[in-house]
């Protein structure tokens, strides 16, 4: 029997595309799209795109995820708690919530899991140090 969950993920706050090549990527996204880099650095670049921001992601190995797939990544206020809850609720997370970024005041947590069609999905926010 499914367990309806309380939770409303309604902040879509990053569009991430694992490409081979970010240097390639940018060239194509910003000259041919006419999109503003906002953040760029080895492995890792953001775009401006309004309220939502798509990052750019190397593919490969360290990130387990192949070119040509991304992950839609909804922020929450305390990912810890927004984990538990979709837990509960039965979704099934490849992880707990781990960090990926990090601020001299706070770390960005995120933990990651798949929709019933196999598209890549993730809850992100940031925690105190």
């Amino acid at each position: 029997m499914a367990v309806k969950s309380n939770v409303k993920l309604s902040t879509l706050t990053h569009v991430i595309l694992y490409v081979k090549d970010t240097k390639k990527a940018i060239e194509f996204y910003q000259d041919k799209l006419g999109t503003t880099v906002k953040f760029n650095e080895e492995g890792w670049v953001e775009l401006e795109t309004g309220s939502t921001t798509l990052a750019l992601h190397v593919a490969g190995e360290k990130t387990g995820t192949p070119g040509g797939s991304s992950t839609v990544v909804f922020g929450v206020e305390n990912v810890k708690q927004t984990y538990e809850d979709l837990k509960a609720a039965g979704v099934k997370f490849t992880g707990e919530p781990h960090q990926v970024c990090e601020t001299p005041d706070s770390l960005g947590m995120s933990a990651d899991f798949q929709d019933p069609d196999g598209n890549s999905l993730s809850i992100f926010g940031m925690v105190k140090k």
